[in-house]
């Protein structure tokens, strides 16, 4: 009921109602004590979900499945808003580090602002690659990035949801930077949504089964 009727709103309306109710939203957070590492909602771009749950979910991936270490120099690929950064705050030793970057700049902002002046050991980087979605401005093609950190620099590399959004030529050049900032012993985590024939075999048989 909710989707219908928003199809059926004015543009003109959704762009003078939008701003106001996320101001409620917003208010409401902060009244009710909202932690400071996480951002207001209305600036959450990277899905649907609890920020601080999936968080911790991924934490326990990345240390129960990632073998993750406090001591570890970490690479966050595409780390939006700093989702999973949260509990990596307080897990991270003095000798650990964590870099994200993201080619959503006003994410970066918010982390850099907010999370990286209490955690100097966590800093965030702006990656101006052009997206028609959410970088239209963006200067360089994804097929030519080249990460701007140092060879086999990193411990542990990890990826969430990215390669979902882009092309294989894209994932190939990433997969090469991945290979060459991360150290022969790294170990890198990847997670992307796949839809291939035996994938949609087993789904069309977990329908017919039910």
């Amino acid at each position: 009921m909710r989707l219908r009727i928003h199809q059926y709103v004015p543009p003109l309306v959704k762009s003078i109602l939008k701003p106001i109710y996320w101001f409620i939203i917003d208010t409401l957070e902060v009244l009710k004590g909202r932690d400071k590492l996480i951002p207001p909602k209305s600036m959450i771009f990277v899905g649907d979900g609890d920020y601080k749950k999936i968080g911790e979910e991924f934490f326990v991936y990345l240390t129960e499945l990632g073998g993750l270490k406090p001591t570890h120099k970490i690479l966050d690929v595409g780390c939006g808003i700093g989702r999973m950064t949260l509990p990596l705050t307080r897990y991270l030793s003095n000798e650990g580090e964590y870099y994200g970057f993201d080619i959503v700049k006003k994410g970066i902002d918010w982390c850099n602002k907010n999370i990286s002046t209490i955690y100097p050991n966590f800093q965030f980087e702006h990656a101006n690659i052009y997206n028609k979605m959410y970088n239209q401005g963006g200067s360089i093609k994804s097929t030519e990035y080249k990460f701007p950190y140092n060879n086999e620099k990193f411990d542990f590399v990890f990826l969430t949801s990215v390669f979902t959004h882009m092309f294989r030529k894209d994932v190939e050049q990433y997969i090469k930077e991945i290979s060459r900032v991360l150290k022969k012993s790294g170990k890198c985590l990847i997670t992307f949504f796949l839809l291939n024939e035996d994938m949609e075999l087993n789904r069309n048989r977990q329908i017919f089964i039910k």
